[in-house]
């Protein structure tokens, strides 16, 4: 399915039956480009007026023979509410903040708290905050969050594709989601994670400290260095026993580029330390000199290929 605003979202789980029509409707939408406008109100009173002056007194409804009855007026009433209601479903009130690839930022949210983002992800919230009894955000990709604490008890809450949500009151976490892959890793505060297994709702009370791995109705917990999975936000990684493979996941994820190795053996070689985020180029760079590998670029593809194997070619 394509990505969808939170609106549309809200129609596929309230309408399971009709996955299809949301999809349809918000495309539609999105080529019309219509634009706001907004009629003022003499007009729109003097719209209504023309339109009961020729309503025919003694039958109670509209008469089609009367020379002064101006159908155009009745047509302009259809369209004014059509066209109302069109920029409602196309623009349901929701602000988006957004990365490229290889790119990271720091947003301020309208309740102060903040949010940063890791590359090639984005947040989408309401811009109504203040008035909804939670202040919700979905989320695609991955960011930490620093959570301010209201005086109202407003819950915030980090919503994903997939019915994964994290609530919190006031505390700071990082969420990372990607394809069918959700991990949560809580820094300070506490927070309540929920996620669907084998059709029910799943609720886990996190603590400081705490990794929760999520993936195809199957999950797991276990106690980590949270420093480690928030380390991105200084610009750097921190390896801890980190495979290749990860490495080559991240660089897809994050810069959007492919990795190639000659055998699939290769990618199950681990290491640990810490590295420097720079651009995609210097990233591959950094990850085959950790790895003790050479780097070959040819077909718009990264190769990674051993010492010995290059010393061969040579």
């Amino acid at each position: 399915m394509k990505m969808m605003r939170p609106f549309w979202r809200i129609r596929v789980r309230e309408h399971p039956g009709k996955v299809d029509k949301p999809a349809e409707d918000h495309d539609t939408h999105l080529k019309i480009g219509l634009t706001r406008f907004t009629l003022p109100t003499e007009d729109v009173s003097d719209l209504w007026e023309r339109i009961r002056q020729n309503h025919h007194p003694e039958h109670g409804k509209i008469n089609k023979r009367s020379p002064g009855m101006q159908w155009y007026w009745v047509a302009a009433a259809v369209l004014l509410i059509g066209t109302t209601l069109s920029l409602y479903l196309a623009d349901p009130g929701y602000a988006e903040y957004r990365t490229a690839f290889g790119e990271t930022k720091t947003f301020l949210l309208p309740d102060g708290s903040t949010v940063i983002l890791n590359a090639n992800s984005h947040v989408t919230f309401p811009k109504d905050w203040d008035w909804r009894p939670v202040r919700e955000i979905w989320l695609e990709g991955e960011a930490y969050f620093s959570v301010v604490h209201k005086k109202n008890q407003q819950p915030f809450k980090v919503s994903t594709q997939g019915g994964i949500a994290v609530e919190v009151l006031g505390t700071t976490f990082n969420v990372y989601h990607r394809a069918v892959e959700t991990k949560v890793v809580l820094n300070s505060g506490q927070i309540s994670l929920s996620f669907p297994v084998d059709k029910k709702e799943k609720k886990i009370l996190m603590k400081p400290g705490e990794l929760v791995e999520y993936q195809k109705d199957t999950y797991s917990t276990r106690v980590v260095d949270p420093h480690i999975y928030a380390a991105w936000t200084e610009k750097k990684i921190i390896l801890n026993q980190t495979s290749l493979r990860e490495m080559i996941r991240m660089a897809k994820d994050n810069y959007g580029i492919d990795i190639d190795v000659p055998w699939e053996k290769m990618l199950d070689q681990t290491v640990s330390g810490s590295m420097p985020l720079g651009d995609a180029e210097s990233f591959v760079n950094q990850v085959a000199r950790v790895f003790q590998l050479r780097v070959v670029h040819e077909n718009n593809k990264f190769l990674l290929k051993e010492q010995t194997q290059m010393n061969l070619i040579n």
